[in-house]
């Protein structure tokens, strides 16, 4: 792997050459550090609270690390936006190719840790919200709660928070409630 050189714009094709999972935002590459047993739990009881749901809607809900192209335009050697979101959903399967989903995702879930919340929080959050991801969850599991966002007229605009005690309702799909107990409850780490 060559070094990363600070002003330099890489590509999909630079960053499958190289060792590690890395993604890719508007040419700025991100080394993903290894997630911690907390953040393997909440997405691991997300994914099996999430899946019947998903599946019986005839969508796919996709674990990381799974790569997505956002600039679809370009050719997938050319493009310079590949990110692994930690779950996401697709409802259109034309979307789905074999090594990565080409196009933007109808739901992102990110959960934060330490290496990756201000890029989740920030980047991230612009690169979902300018690229029309119709919903964004959050979770924080330092604070036990999920942050839902909904996309509306083009922008984040709708937010709702839910803690442990509580049952996630989606803007996107208002049929879909997810009781938190298990999925943020972590007393058993410290």
């Amino acid at each position: 792997m060559e070094k990363v050189q600070h002003g330099r714009l890489y590509s999909y094709k630079d960053i499958q050459q190289w060792e590690g999972n890395w993604e890719l935002i508007d040419g700025i590459p991100y080394l993903l550090a290894s997630p911690s047993y907390v953040h393997q739990h909440v997405v691991g009881e997300l994914h099996l609270a999430l899946a019947p749901y998903f599946k019986a809607r005839g969508c796919r809900l996709i674990l990381s690390s799974f790569d997505v192209q956002f600039d679809i335009a370009k050719q997938e050697e050319e493009a310079q936006t590949v990110v692994q979101p930690d779950l996401f959903v697709i409802c259109n399967l034309n979307q789905l190719k074999k090594n990565r989903v080409q196009g933007v995702p109808d739901l992102v879930i990110e959960v934060l840790s330490a290496s990756t919340g201000i890029k989740d929080r920030n980047q991230k959050y612009h690169l979902y919200e300018a690229n029309g991801v119709k919903e964004y969850w959050i979770v924080d599991p330092s604070n036990r709660t999920i942050e839902v966002i909904g996309l509306e007229d083009g922008r984040f605009q709708k937010r709702a928070v839910f803690g442990p005690k509580d049952v996630l309702t989606s803007f996107l799909y208002p049929d879909l409630a997810v009781p938190l107990d298990s999925i943020l409850h972590m007393d058993d780490v410290e």
